[in-house]
């Protein structure tokens, strides 16, 4: 997971290293393995390592670049690493380390603002080009790794999670009652780039910035989903079941154990399939752990066990009483930060937990697959909706009578199931 935190001055203030360590002190649970600090001038990083790829410590960061001119922060993982590895050894660039953030920020060095297209992965970076004084930073397309920033009389801050701007002391905490307002009156929440703190925002997925040696911030996007809708290939559902397979293959390059969440639903049964098929050399002699919960609602027990036989894995239940439900409920508030959208959080937390006291550091789920592959009913409506609501009334009626044809459904209650959700 890792966390980083930033302090840029701004009109001569230099941040002591105090508030660098505050601040990375307040997100410790993120990086228990090991932690570092660096200044240059008005420049100051902290940083909380959760070991994943290159366990020693030439992993080591805040990291500088083998000529000393950059230094860069990173949470996440480019999942891609070993192929940029070779392209960039190919063009002359030397690694001391066996992990990605040393690749990352070679790639930064050849390629610069260019380099983002070519990876693959979940980021939050910053590097600090010491050359020019000016500082560069990202986030990953689809926003999966956090990362905020605020600006202060003082400084521009930086931070893995809202936690860490407060120790810092250079922040006031107080509410962001617009944001505090829409969700409270009308459940709205993680709808832009306000949070629930004022002063502090996101940096937009798929973003990236600058900042000059004075301290302008200019925030621009790098990636976003194409205005038109591509028509789908013949062989989608090949080329799918590919992207996928390969997805998978890369997200076990870990020196750490990798274990699934399985739910029993297609998405978590199909990702664990596919790790039982892709693993490999010594990770092959390890037990593949499977963490679960499952409400007396929503049991899905007989598709757990049958998945369990096809894979060979080990499953490992999580058990909640509604007394230990609701006692970790704090813990589960405080490590958000924010209010949540349900209480599944709880059990998130649970098995992330359950997950570390067995020896697991790194978890694939599905979380999120439901969005992106329509798994619910309501997913088709409110996409009908959008489509009609922006005057596009052939691709509407095209994708319901899609729909229609494979649910086995009359095209005309399909598309009365609109007015009945309207």
């Amino acid at each position: 997971m890792c966390g980083i935190t930033a302090i840029i001055g701004l009109d001569g203030f230099r941040p002591e290293r105090w508030r660098l360590e505050a601040m990375a002190d307040a997100i410790r649970h993120r990086g228990p393995d090991d932690h570092g600090y660096y200044q240059s001038g008005p420049v100051g990083f902290g940083f909380r390592r959760l070991s994943i790829l290159d366990l020693t410590a030439e992993g080591h960061q805040p990291m500088l670049s083998h000529d000393g001119r950059y230094a860069i922060i990173f949470n996440g993982e480019i999942y891609n690493y070993l192929e940029l590895r070779e392209e960039l050894a190919a063009r002359g660039h030397r690694f001391r380390s066996t992990g990605d953030t040393e690749v990352l920020l070679a790639a930064f060095a050849e390629w610069g603002e260019a380099c983002l297209p070519k990876l693959n992965g979940m980021w939050a970076f910053l590097i600090h080009d010491r050359q020019s004084g000016s500082l560069f930073g990202a986030r990953d397309r689809f926003g999966v790794k956090p990362f905020y920033y605020c600006r202060t009389p003082e400084a521009l801050l930086f931070a893995s999670e809202l936690k860490a701007f407060a120790p810092s002391g250079l922040y006031q905490p107080a509410v962001n009652w617009s944001t505090a307002g829409r969700f409270l009156h009308d459940g709205v929440m993680d709808d832009g780039v306000e949070t629930f703190y004022a002063g502090i925002q996101h940096i937009p997925a798929g973003s990236c910035f600058a900042i000059d040696p004075r301290g302008e911030m200019s925030l621009s996007s790098y990636w976003s989903f194409p205005p038109e809708e591509p028509a789908a290939p013949a062989d989608a559902a090949e080329r799918f079941a590919e992207l996928f397979e390969d997805s998978v293959r890369l997200r076990l390059r870990s020196d750490v154990p990798v274990g699934v969440c399985l739910s029993g639903g297609l998405d978590s049964t199909a990702i664990i399939c596919a790790m039982a098929r892709q693993r490999e050399g010594p990770a092959r002699e390890q037990p593949l752990f499977a963490f679960s919960y499952n409400s007396a609602e929503f049991d899905e027990t007989p598709y757990l066990e049958a998945t369990i036989r096809q894979t060979g894995a080990t499953l490992v239940n999580l058990t909640l009483s509604g007394r230990e439900f609701w006692e970790s409920f704090g813990a589960v508030l405080a490590a958000q930060d924010e209010p949540v959208h349900t209480m599944t959080a709880v059990v998130g937390y649970g098995l992330m937990k359950l997950a570390h006291d067995h020896g697991v550091t790194v978890i694939l789920n599905g979380q999120g697959s439901d969005e992106t592959a329509a798994g619910y009913p309501t997913f088709f409506l409110h996409y009908w909706h959008t489509l009609l609501r922006s005057h596009r009334y052939p691709s509407a009626l095209r994708e319901i009578h899609r729909f229609a044809g494979v649910h086995q459904q009359p095209r005309a209650e399909a598309a009365l199931s609109l007015l009945r959700h309207a």
